[in-house]
């Protein structure tokens, strides 16, 4: 977490000394997206395997010629299953009369918050960004009833990367996609494993402004 308030505040530091450096006009970024995000969190006990889900939210930013800063509020959602041998490493935290060979998905719904800081390789038209993501679990379902308390096993929130790349479109449209790693692991037992999760993101946005 004070990677991520260290980071923000630079960005925005960065931000507030662009137009005192600059003589390129700014634009305010203001809008809407949606898209898919693809999912994984790989550990030696869990399936790694990635799933699909809706990804949506908003931005707001600002732009100027070569440069952007653009912060985000998206929701979606996580998948996380557990291998066959999840049970014999995890067994204490079980819930009573569950078998050790048995497997389980935990669904997840998430708020991520990236910082990202873009630079325009072809004008007009395609950007690169770079910057950290904070994702906080809102909530987990134990769907197959596996454990006893989820919030033992999992943490509230994870700290990842971001890079990606995206188009300008017209009529104040634009797409891009990105790649999000793990930098903290999710894993909250005593367990010696560690989980991190991978997202592959693509998006269609409107900007309102």
């Amino acid at each position: 977490m004070k990677f991520l308030k260290s980071t923000v505040a630079a960005a925005l530091f960065c931000c507030a000394l662009l137009p005192a450096t600059q003589t390129q006009a700014q634009k305010l970024l203001l809008g809407l997206k949606a898209g898919v995000n693809l999912d994984r969190t790989g550990g030696d006990h869990l399936d790694g395997k990635f799933a699909g889900s809706f990804l949506g939210g908003a931005f707001v930013g600002v732009k100027m010629t070569k440069i952007k800063v653009q912060g985000e509020l998206l929701f979606s959602q996580g998948k996380v299953t557990t291998g066959n041998n999840f049970g014999d490493a995890f067994k204490t935290y079980l819930k009573d009369g569950v078998s050790s060979a048995k497997e389980g998905t935990f669904k997840m719904n998430e708020l991520s918050i990236p910082v990202t800081v873009g630079f325009n390789l072809l004008p007009k038209l395609l950007w690169i960004h770079a910057g950290p993501q904070y994702t906080a679990v809102a909530s987990i379902k134990d769907v197959d009833g596996l454990v006893k308390a989820t919030k033992d096993v999992f943490k509230s929130g994870y700290l990842s990367g971001v890079v990606g790349a995206e188009l300008e479109l017209p009529f104040s449209l634009n797409a891009g996609i990105r790649y999000i790693f793990g930098i903290s692991d999710r894993n909250n037992t005593n367990v010696s494993d560690s989980w991190r999760t991978s997202h592959f993101q693509i998006h269609v946005g409107f900007n309102i402004l």
